[in-house]
């Protein structure tokens, strides 16, 4: 494919990726320029107090949190230069649009639920329950955050570990290129979208808040449908796919390989 058929197909996912990698980039440089005490901090660690080991702990785990979706900003700006032409290109709306709406709405969503101007109209937890969890322990404020954290790092790094293995074949939209079935997609059909599960059930964690768990279980239909939508389309594209659907899980591993 030609740099000029390239620019055609893949010309506007390849230019909103960049804007992400270098907008978050930027983001990130500014954020840590703005941060000099971590350093001091970090050279200061063994005579910390409690209070100064959980800020580092929330700021160090933000940022590694950080560059791990930046790495997989730029894995998909990649595998958008990258990626070979459709042997089956996506038709209509369920496989043009509907993919789509299964990445923004979620993203949109989280991301006005931590606008602090629609922060203020969102319902938090009950008294009643904020009471249960200071009962379990006086720091479930931290702990709450870092099961958010661990969680959407996991999901956000195994996202990345799918996405290097499907580099060439990866799109938005649903598309047949190659099959891919080695790395977690032996075992998996879909290990991405496994990975986004996980990486959005950490920031609905992190929302703190019921509205965040009502739009994770909402993305999880999206994922499903979509995931659905593309199973049908490799079916009656690639002969191989069945056998390949039989031996593999949807979203985890088979208990019992056949």
């Amino acid at each position: 494919m030609t740099l000029n058929e390239k620019i055609k197909l893949d010309g506007a996912p390849i230019l909103l990726f960049a804007l992400i990698v270098g907008s978050k980039t930027y983001s990130l440089w500014s954020y840590l320029a703005d941060k000099p005490n971590l350093w001091v901090m970090l050279k200061n660690i063994s005579s910390m107090g409690q209070d100064g080991a959980y800020y580092l702990t929330n700021e160090l785990t933000y940022i590694l949190y950080f560059i791990t979706a930046l790495a997989f900003d730029f894995l998909a700006f990649y595998s958008f230069i990258v990626r070979e032409k459709a042997k089956s290109k996506p038709q209509g709306f369920w496989e043009n649009l509907f993919p789509l709406l299964t990445v923004f709405v979620p993203v949109i969503g989280f991301t006005l639920l931590f606008f602090p101007q629609v922060r203020q109209f969102v319902p938090g937890y009950s008294p009643e329950t904020l009471e249960v969890f200071r009962s379990i322990t006086p720091l479930f404020s931290f702990y709450f955050s870092m099961t958010g954290f661990i969680t959407g790092l996991f999901g956000a790094a195994f996202s990345i570990w799918a996405i290097s293995y499907l580099k060439r074949s990866f799109g938005l939209r649903a598309a047949v290129r190659t099959l891919v079935t080695t790395g977690p997609y032996a075992r998996i059909r879909h290990p991405l979208y496994f990975g986004e599960i996980v990486h959005i059930f950490g920031i609905a964690i992190l929302s703190g808040t019921p509205v965040g768990l009502y739009l994770f279980v909402g993305a999880v239909l999206l994922q499903i449908i979509r995931a659905k939508i593309e199973e049908r389309k490799f079916m009656r594209t690639l002969a191989e796919y069945e056998d390949y659907r039989r031996r593999t899980g949807f979203l985890w591993p088979k208990l019992v390989r056949v």
